[in-house]
């Protein structure tokens, strides 16, 4: 069995993981007086390269409202004319990077994780074709890279900062790579997909 089976059978099987309790007591000290968050969803598009994986990142246009700059996965908010949330995660990647993936290719979800903009976010994790052509859209994404995925799976690339906001303990995560720093919201998702993965 290679690297690429290893992987997917051991997300498929694993029982599923649970984000940091500091980032949701963060957000939820954040949004105390918002009164619900709004439905989004992302593709962890996984790319087939040699025996393993690659994953797709963007980076945000600095010019948006929400995480300028920041890197993160293709995705949005749920639109009224969304069937469900994992057409809201391929219609936004398609939008943003021209990725084109079906359903069909979606192998499962992590929990949804809320953000400090207000958003409720599911990520679903799809393989993708190896050779996908991207067509950004200068208006929300102004890179694509990947990242492999052994290099996100190595715990001694996760770093973890301990800080303390109104009196509570938080961990904040990043995973630097080339000139890219991910962290925030996508870097939890990547810290739970790795947790599930080596269970």
């Amino acid at each position: 069995m290679n690297d690429q089976q290893q992987l997917l059978t051991r997300f498929l099987l694993a029982p599923q993981a649970n984000y940091d309790p500091s980032h949701t007591a963060r957000i939820r000290q954040h949004l105390a007086r918002r009164q619900t968050l709004k439905q989004a969803a992302v593709l962890i598009p996984l790319v087939p390269r040699g025996n393993s994986f690659h994953v797709v990142f963007t980076r945000r246009a600095n010019h948006l409202k929400h995480h300028p700059g920041q890197v993160s996965f293709p995705g949005g908010r749920q639109e009224p004319q969304d069937v469900d949330l994992i057409e809201t995660a391929l219609r936004e990647t398609a939008e943003e990077t021209g990725i084109l993936c079906s359903r069909e290719h979606i192998l499962g979800q992590l929990p949804a994780l809320p953000t400090i903009s207000g958003y409720l976010v599911t990520p679903y994790l799809s393989v993708i074709s190896p050779n996908y052509r991207p067509e950004l859209d200068p208006n929300e994404v102004d890179a694509l890279f990947e990242v492999p995925i052994r290099h996100l799976l190595n715990p001694m690339n996760m770093h973890t900062e301990h800080v303390r906001i109104n009196g509570e303990n938080h961990n904040i995560y990043a995973i630097p790579y080339r000139q890219y720093s991910i962290w925030g919201a996508t870097a939890q998702m990547v810290k739970l997909l790795s947790t599930q993965l080596w269970y």
